[in-house]
């Protein structure tokens, strides 16, 4: 299950979705009145009806309504946030993502508005310009192509230092990938908001990590669904018996984690103090957080 942004656009609606792999539900954050009357409202969007239940036993009731006690939070490019109708400012402002760090990629052959190469592989896609960039490395035991509802990211790959059969920790990389809004590169805030949300949700998997071996039960999951499926594996490079190795690695020796978004739509040259804003509050969070790394990939 994975909860995002629907559309998100300043002075737009608060819209968001709940989705699994095959179905998803849509709700609106709705602001009421002012002042010691002020109030929200979490209301369903669309047909579909959604509850929740806890335990076998448990009676289901509205997801709509359990949303109302438990709202989502929402947050925005300067890093203040939404929590049902309390509205969370900084304390103090966050330092701007250094320019000069962003890193550009040539986008020959790739239509930059296909964000996944899904089940037939499509070369043209961001996705697949990612596992291409990967694969070009040796250091690599695992490229996972994790996309789709509940995924960990877009792309994972795993780097055991020493190789496997002399071990000394294991490196995991998540690759968040999103299409660009429009066909040329540039300065839209909108290209930045939903990567970088999906990328600050990489915490917990961070804080998974500490139990050693979450996320590699997570790959050999999902790729044991979609095999089942019989559809095309999700394994990119490696096995399920290098998934297996691994996950007994990385119950005795440190696994780390870094973080890198991957959005063509931004061009480093025309790169806006407002884009530079949010992926500073993005790189801030993950810091301070679990200290992971963060990188930024655009185009030129």
């Amino acid at each position: 299950m994975s909860i995002g942004l629907v559309n998100p656009s300043v002075g737009g609606s608060l819209r968001f979705e709940i989705s699994s792999e095959d179905t998803r539900v849509e709700f609106e954050l709705e602001l009421l009145g002012q002042g010691d009357e002020a109030d929200f409202q979490i209301l369903p969007r669309g047909e579909t009806p959604a509850t929740i239940q806890h335990g076998p036993r448990a009676q289901a009731r509205s997801l709509a309504d359990f949303l109302y006690h438990n709202p989502p939070s929402i947050w925005f490019a300067d890093g203040s946030a939404l929590l049902g109708n309390r509205y969370v400012e900084l304390r103090t402002p966050q330092p701007l993502f250094q320019s000069e760090r962003l890193e550009h990629w040539t986008w020959n052959d790739v239509d930059i508005r296909k964000e996944s190469q899904g089940d037939d592989k499509r070369t043209d896609t961001i996705q697949a310009r990612v596992i291409r960039e990967l694969s070009l490395s040796a250091d690599y035991q695992i490229i996972f192509d994790d996309d789709n509802a509940g995924e960990a990211a877009d792309v994972v790959a795993i780097r055991v230092i020493g190789g496997l059969e002399n071990p000394s920790r294991v490196e995991v990389e998540f690759y968040h990938c999103k299409y660009s809004a429009e066909t040329t590169p540039g300065h839209r805030i909108r290209d930045l908001y939903e990567v970088c949300g999906q990328a600050q949700k990489s915490i917990w998997w961070a804080g998974s990590l500490m139990k050693k071996a979450d996320l590699i039960t997570h790959l050999m999951r999902r790729e044991s669904d979609r095999l089942t499926q019989e559809r095309p594996s999700r394994l990119e490079r490696g096995s399920m018996d290098t998934l297996l190795t691994i996950k007994e690695i990385a119950t005795l020796l440190p696994v780390s984690l870094s973080i890198a978004i991957v959005q063509p739509g931004v061009s480093k040259a025309a790169v806006s103090e407002d884009q530079l804003q949010l992926l500073g509050v993005t790189e801030n969070f993950l810091w301070e957080m679990y200290q992971l790394p963060f990188r930024v990939i655009t185009s030129e």
